[in-house]
């Protein structure tokens, strides 16, 4: 038998990427054919909940301690366990759907540990066995965030142990430094660890990212400096000084000890050595993440393009020719303000060639949205979301500088039009009802004429794809992973799908100018500027300017697109060989 255990801070909602990542894996026909049992595992968050709700809306709850539910004889496995830590153990089954395809799921195992009065003697053993074997000293770090990664991973082994009794191979998918503890666990416990193997999903290469968000250059001084410490034999650390202080840093060195890595991008790969300069080469594999598949017809491209096209007219009373989109978390490392910047110049030359268009930005402060209600009411008092109020519920924090920049370039601009939502989900309950009936975020993926993505630190990007299969353009920072795997995909001359934006070997023609490695704010906006100006005509050229351009770009992606699905990403894992 075996088994995949994925330790995350997403087993039950989709937080960010890494939930995406786990329900594409693990809903592909080749994962399912590989492994007989999937099992997440993390901490439980929320022990006001619900007992239906615990788990989730494809959740089942069939034990729970906090709630003195037993559906089976759960409690003979967990009773020794919950008494040896004091913790709580809520466990169940949650079905995982793919996103187009609802024939394509997988009913996995479920864990979460409640560990908020854990008994101290038990965490600080633990403490001492990581310091003892790893050097990990945790009186450094009085995060919850560390804190609680650390004691989910205590009782990890034997409540694996109690899941599954009988022999087999399990892999622990430590995704992040979130999972690196609890596969620690099994790194200490010779025995065990002789049956497993352990894998570090590399979604980004969290001390890279925080030099890249905080520096005034971003991604061009970071990636200018890295590979020319990298041709130099300098570390991460020989740069920036010792992480020993930062426990996502140092929980990362350990991951190093696991059977393999998986790095999400070639990015992440150099970022992994050069951060851990003695990590095994052969140990670390590129894993590009997947996205889900959907092959149309022209027809339903043109359905859902109408949809969208009716929305911007409900808006601003004119259709758009092209329809551009972001769909996005509202953080810094999406580059937001590189989007804002394009729409100025594309403006011109759209007025130039007398094409209108629209910018519609998804993103939200919120994860899980406004209510109904308040869209509503924005709606009608004073309507949202071409126009914006601050405050909650409309927009707060960061939102409010987006709107700000946004609302000037309405002001100014001629031929382009943005508009702001920001709220999750796209049908007229959640966005409003100039909505056209019926339409879906589907709609939003399938209608688009092109997705931007500039991001400063990308490890990947799902969303910068998503558009692709269906005809989209994906516009795109090189600081994006995906931009790895779009070159090897369309390699054979097709590149009308994707246009790259390479900020960082653009700048490298102006080191004459600035000194790359040392940008000042100012500096790295005029280079910004630059780049887009000069990319501003071929982006422009690949824009389907009528239906038969579209008709081609749909049927050319939908011939290549297999290789960005999960299903050939899984293929890629050559799990078999692990």
């Amino acid at each position: 038998m075996k088994i995949a255990s994925h330790i995350t801070h997403e087993a039950v909602q989709k937080i960010g990427g890494i939930g995406s990542v786990i329900n594409g894996l693990c809903t592909s026909d080749k994962y399912r054919e590989f492994f007989d049992k999937t099992l997440l595992y993390g901490p439980l968050f929320n022990y006001a909940e619900n007992v239906t709700s615990r788990l989730g809306k494809d959740g089942k709850v069939l034990y729970s301690s906090i709630d003195n539910l037993d559906t089976g004889e759960h409690h003979k496995r967990f009773y020794h366990i919950i008494q040896k830590y004091n913790i709580d153990i809520v466990y169940g089954k949650r079905i995982l759907v793919s996103d187009f395809n609802v024939n394509k799921k997988n009913e996995v195992d479920i864990v979460l540990v409640g560990i908020s009065i854990m008994k101290e003697t038990e965490i600080n053993d633990f403490k001492f066995k990581l310091w003892k074997n790893f050097g990990i000293e945790s009186n450094r770090y009085d995060s919850w965030d560390y804190e609680q990664y650390i004691r989910i991973a205590v009782p990890y082994t034997m409540i694996l142990k109690a899941l599954y009794p009988e022999d087999g191979l399990i892999y622990h998918f430590a995704h992040e430094y979130m999972g690196v503890p609890s596969a620690l666990t099994v790194v200490m416990d010779g025995s065990f660890h002789t049956s497993n193997k352990t894998i570090f999903y590399g979604h980004e290469v969290s001390p890279c990212r925080t030099v890249v968000e905080s520096n005034p250059g971003h991604d061009i001084s970071f990636y200018t400096t890295m590979y020319e410490n990298i041709s130099k034999g300098k570390s991460f650390e020989d740069q920036y000084g010792t992480q020993i202080n930062n426990y996502r840093a140092e929980l990362v060195k350990c991951s190093s000890k696991f059977d393999y890595v998986f790095a999400v991008s070639d990015l992440i790969k150099d970022e992994y050595e050069y951060f851990i300069p003695s990590a095994e080469d052969n140990k670390i594999k590129i894993v590009y993440n997947g996205i889900p598949l959907k092959y149309i017809s022209t027809d339903e491209k043109k359905k859902s393009r109408g949809l969208i096209q009716e929305y911007i007219s409900n808006l601003f009373t004119f259709t758009p020719d092209i329809i551009m989109t972001h769909v996005t978390r509202l953080v810094i490392s999406k580059g937001i303000w590189r989007d804002i910047t394009f729409l100025y110049i594309l403006d011109e030359i759209f007025r130039k060639y007398n094409l209108k268009g629209s910018y519609i930005l998804l993103s939200t402060l919120i994860g899980t949205g406004r209510s109904p209600s308040d869209i509503a009411r924005m709606e009608s008092e004073y309507g949202w979301p071409v126009i914006h109020k601050e405050g909650w519920p409309d927009i707060i924090g960061y939102e409010k500088d987006i709107y700000s920049y946004l609302e000037i370039f309405n002001a100014k601009s001629s031929n382009i039009k943005a508009v702001f939502l920001n709220q999750f989900g796209f049908d007229r309950r959640t966005c409003g009802m100039r909505v056209p009936e019926g339409a879906t975020f589907s709609d939003l993926r399938i209608g688009s004429d092109v997705e931007f993505g500039f991001s400063i630190y990308e490890p990947f990007g799902i969303a910068q794809l998503e558009t692709v299969p269906f005809g989209g353009i994906a516009a795109l920072s090189s600081s994006c992973g995906s931009s790895f795997l779009l070159k090897k995909t369309f390699n054979a001359g097709f590149s009308t799908n994707h246009c790259i934006l390479d900020f960082i070997g653009e700048a490298a023609k102006m080191k004459d100018k600035y000194h790359l490695n040392n940008l000042k704010i100012e500096e790295r906006f005029v280079i910004e500027k630059e780049v887009l100006n000069n990319r501003a005509d071929t982006f422009f050229e690949l824009l389907p300017k009528c239906e038969g351009d579209r008709t081609k770009l749909l049927k050319k992606a939908q011939e290549k697109s297999e290789k960005l699905g999960w299903e050939s990403i899984v293929d890629s894992m050559n799990l078999s060989t692990l």
